[in-house]
Formats: C-alpha cells, structure tokens, sequence
C-alpha cells in the first residue's frame, strides 16, 4: 500500500530556486539528515528527505544474558514540490513529517508557510473521475459528527456492493455530517483500482502504481480546498 499526502505551501521563491536551495542541504554520512534531490524543473522539484537514526538492539543469549549492540537505520521521504496546488506531494512519508517541515522552512529562510488541507471528498471523486475517463464506484465511505438529535452526533460507516452515494444522502436526510473518507474503485488497464481518499488531502493507493494515476490524482484535486 502507497501513502500519499498533499499541502499547500505559499513559496516565498520560484521553485527552481527553492530546488536549489534544498541541494544546498544534502544527506551526507556527517549529516543527520538533509536532501538528495533528483530532478529540478521551473515547475517542480523531485527527490528524498532522509533521516539517520540510532538505536539499540538487545538480544537475549542461550546462556540467560543479554547481548546489547548499536544500530544504524534510516527513514525517507520522497516528494515532489510544485508551484501550483496542491503544492507539496509527500509519499511514503513517515508518520510524523515535522522534521521534514522544519528542513524546509530553513532552506527557505523561515519564509514559507506551510498548511494542512480540508478537501471536498465527492468534488475531488468528480474530477478523478473524469481524469481518468473511467466511471467511478464509491463503495464504502465514512461520515462522522451526523446530527442523530439535539446534543447527539455518530460516526457512520457505510459499504457496499454498488456505489453507495444515493443510500448515504437519503440516510442522512440534510443532517449535519463531515465526510471523512471514501473508498473507490475503476477499472484500470489489466485490474480493478482501489484508491482510499480522506477529507485531510491523504491518499492509500495500490502497492503497484498505474500508469499516471498520482498525476490523475493531483491534478483532479480541489482547487477550492481549505
């Protein structure tokens, strides 16, 4: 499974030369962390935010010791950086990106500013839809904060052998709601794609990537995104 998370990001300069900047902060065997970037484009940059970590490792002998020995483990980030939104693309990104953040704030000189996004889930499953001219199958999505009565909200999980668009709206009847994930599925060249969408601009998508689909992904993306 493929983790992808996008964000918007006010770059304070043209990305080649925020590209440039990051080339100026590499991953080295003296350094901690830092960049090794791939490709530099007047629209986009591409390459991997590595970190260096150490730990130990204890090992229980057959004589009722134990054996205590130093590590060494890395963590990467790869990502994309674009000049338009949804403007940073991260993939197989750790599960906290702060580091990630802060590098890049400091390559920047502390003048970016980088901010989470609140995405339209079925304005985005829309124009997925039509980027990859394929009809689209929402079969489960997940809603939560559904108004039940005065002073009493739920979370409500609904699956599906069809698309089960039309059974939420008539299920949830105008209640306040926040749609928080979607799960849909097309078909591809030779199989049937499972993607899972969630309102905070994250993607699960296949272990094997078709042809394209982050592009289909991004460019589909809201534009009126929070």
């Amino acid at each position: 499974m493929n983790r992808v998370r996008w964000l918007h990001a006010q770059w304070p300069l043209p990305i080649r030369a925020v590209g440039k900047k990051l080339v100026e902060t590499p991953f080295t065997d003296e350094r901690m962390d830092g960049f090794a970037i791939e490709r530099i484009r007047d629209d986009f940059v591409e390459g991997r935010y590595i970190e260096k970590y150490n730990y130990q490792e204890v090992i229980s002998t057959p004589f009722g010791t134990e054996e205590v020995f130093d590590r060494v483990g890395y963590r990467t980030t790869e990502f994309t950086l674009f000049d338009s939104s949804p403007h940073i693309e991260l993939r197989h990104y750790q599960r906290s990106i702060k580091e990630f953040i802060s590098r890049l704030l400091e390559a920047c000189s502390f003048n970016l500013v980088v901010t989470p996004i609140t995405v339209n889930l079925i304005e985005w499953v829309s124009a997925l839809q039509l980027a990859v001219d394929q009809e689209i199958t929402v079969d489960s999505l997940q809603v939560s904060g559904v108004e039940i009565d005065q002073g009493v909200t739920g979370k409500i999980l609904l699956k599906g052998l069809r698309d089960v668009r039309e059974a939420t709206d008539v299920l949830l009847a105008g209640r306040k709601h926040v749609l928080e994930k979607v799960q849909v599925k097309f078909a591809g060249l030779h199989k049937t794609v499972v993607i899972q969408l969630s309102n905070n601009g994250t993607a699960k998508l296949p272990a094997v990537l078709p042809k394209d689909l982050l592009h289909h992904l991004r460019v589909s993306y809201p534009t009126g995104v929070r």
